[in-house]
């Protein structure tokens, strides 16, 4: 809840400084680049901790602006990652456990972005859905399991412009929570942003 309302007031701050500024505005924008998830389950009851994982993939994403610093995102992303443990029983004629993670998230929501200078900051609250899955095989015996669940990401970043059709975005940091039943997880985006028309 603190983190709600940190990134809400971030959100109001932004705004009116928004409404000074006189640049314009692309009407889409149209992001892809490489993205970092990093899922933190925390402690495991009447268990042990389960570790942070860390998994690499994609963020792709389309907004539409309807003002010169208000518009609209729809973003997905996915992740994967690929593990193998060793030697069940330490006989050479056993293989191991191959474990991969897959996680897509499909988002929408409202963005803030101050359109003034180079340098272009911008805030978002995004909703939808997150999909896992986890696949398991072990001595010729595959298992996989999967879950839908709520999600949203909470965060911002900035963009760099080069040029009227074009920006570097350096970073996007976002709280993501609800991919299944791990809630705390820190996502980091960075790539490209093609812009498109003016506003």
């Amino acid at each position: 809840m603190k983190k709600l309302s940190f990134l809400a007031s971030l959100v109001v701050l932004c705004l009116p400084l928004a409404a000074s500024a006189q640049e314009a505005a692309p009407k889409v924008e149209i992001f892809g680049g490489y993205s970092f998830l990093r899922t933190d389950p925390g402690s495991n009851p009447g268990g042990p901790a389960i570790d942070k994982i860390d998994t690499h993939g994609f963020n792709v994403s389309m907004a539409g602006n309807f003002d010169k610093h208000v518009g609209i995102v729809s973003e997905f992303s996915h992740f994967t990652k690929s593990d193998s443990v060793g030697n069940i029983f330490g006989d050479p004629g056993f293989g191991g456990i191959d474990a991969k993670l897959r996680v897509f998230t499909l988002l929408f929501g409202p963005r803030a972005t101050l359109h003034r200078g180079k340098v272009e900051p911008f805030v978002h609250a995004l909703f939808g859905t997150a999909r896992t899955s986890a696949e398991f095989s072990a001595l010729g015996v595959s298992e996989r399991v999967a879950a839908s669940s709520f999600a949203y990401a909470l965060g911002g970043g900035f963009d760099v412009k080069v040029h009227n059709n074009f920006a570097i975005r350096l970073g996007q940091v976002d709280y993501l929570g609800g991919v299944g039943e791990v809630s705390n997880n820190f996502r980091y985006s960075a790539g490209v942003v093609i812009r498109l028309g003016n506003r």
